[in-house]
């Protein structure tokens, strides 16, 4: 199966031509589903249990593939934590191309936007909290970490993106749920994206869609936000205001799981987008790639994602290319932080 019909299934987009693909993966996407929900059942029946991590752990993860923000969030909640003087580390399996540096772009961008929080990277995220742990974190944030289930949590996070809450209700690989819509059920904070895009109405009826499966968790919307505007090769820090880019022609390409969300926030922006080049997620940019972005692009100027610029910047020849720094803004404050409770003392008796 080639990457751009994978991507066109897991994005949720319809066609007969996609329905008859997910017909013919029918039968792995029935192996697929009876294997997530066998995991599941032990775990929620205590046949399997968590392993501990010494430290308080919170979980940042979605039931559906890719574009929910769980990154930006995980950024956020790790920047809070940091100022409340919390010692703070990541947990990534660093999926995805690297940059000259050896990172994903999601790690990038991570240690670029969290300098005073430990990244650990590792391709299992129950050993990253431990070795996190072992590394002095007393809160560690494991990235994308919802179907972990091996690894103990004290908060667990769940992204959800309101424009399409469970894609289009097929599991993988037919089609973009990692798990069946109830695992929304174990969340302690539901945090709703990209809210902005629906009516009050529209929105109302997504959250019932989503209450009907937890009714009990704290429920938070955000919204991405464009913050600055920079060279991919600037220092993060340096940032333009985003209406910059306001009356300008700009040609968009992007590797993110949602690039039309990408489109609608530049032009809100008031740029006048002249075309968009998206490749799968993650993709490794090189020197033909932005060959092709400058042949469609010609004139107008040449604008990626935050993430994309991590690899982008590594290829010579960019320094005309911006990138636009997004972050998530929540509506309400953030519920506390997990603490790890102090072992109790033997006082002798028993």
């Amino acid at each position: 199966m080639s990457t751009s019909l994978a991507h066109q299934l897991v994005s949720g987009k319809q066609g007969p031509l996609l329905l008859l693909v997910r017909i013919v993966l029918l039968p792995l996407t029935a192996l697929y589903a009876l294997v997530i929900l066998a995991k599941n059942a032990f775990y929620d029946s205590g046949l399997l249990t968590p392993k501990p991590v010494d430290a308080a752990v919170v979980s940042i993860g979605n039931v559906t593939v890719g574009g929910t923000g769980k990154t930006p969030l995980t950024i956020l909640m790790a920047q809070e934590a940091a100022r409340q003087g919390r010692k703070v580390a990541v947990v990534s399996t660093g999926y995805g191309a690297t940059t000259a540096d050896g990172d994903s772009d999601e790690v990038a961008l991570i240690k670029n936007r969290c300098p005073e929080v430990a990244v650990v990277v590792a391709p299992d995220k129950g050993l990253g909290a431990r070795m996190a742990a072992e590394q002095g974190a007393d809160l560690i944030f494991i990235d994308d970490g919802m179907q972990a289930r091996h690894v103990h949590r004290d908060m667990e996070v769940v992204c959800i993106d309101a424009r399409a809450p469970f894609s289009n209700n097929w599991l993988l690989p037919a089609g973009g749920l990692r798990e069946a819509s109830a695992g929304v059920g174990r969340a302690d904070l539901l945090v709703m994206t990209h809210h902005e895009r629906l009516s009050d109405e529209a929105l109302e009826e997504v959250t019932s869609r989503v209450r009907a499966y937890n009714r009990t968790a704290n429920m938070i919307l955000g919204h991405h936000a464009p913050i600055g505007v920079r060279p991919v090769n600037a220092p993060v820090d340096q940032l333009e205001d985003p209406t910059t880019l306001a009356g300008r022609d700009v040609f968009l390409f992007c590797g993110i799981a949602s690039p039309e969300g990408f489109r609608d926030t530049i032009e809100e922006l008031g740029a006048n987008v002249t075309g968009l080049l998206s490749f799968n997620d993650h993709h490794d940019f090189n020197s033909e790639d932005l060959a092709k972005v400058r042949a469609r692009g010609r004139t107008a100027t040449l604008v990626c994602t935050e993430k994309d610029a991590m690899k982008v910047a590594d290829i010579p020849g960019t320094d005309d290319i911006l990138c636009v720094a997004i972050d998530l803004v929540l509506t309400e404050p953030l519920p506390a932080f997990p603490v790890k409770p102090e072992p109790e003392e033997d006082d002798g008796h028993h």
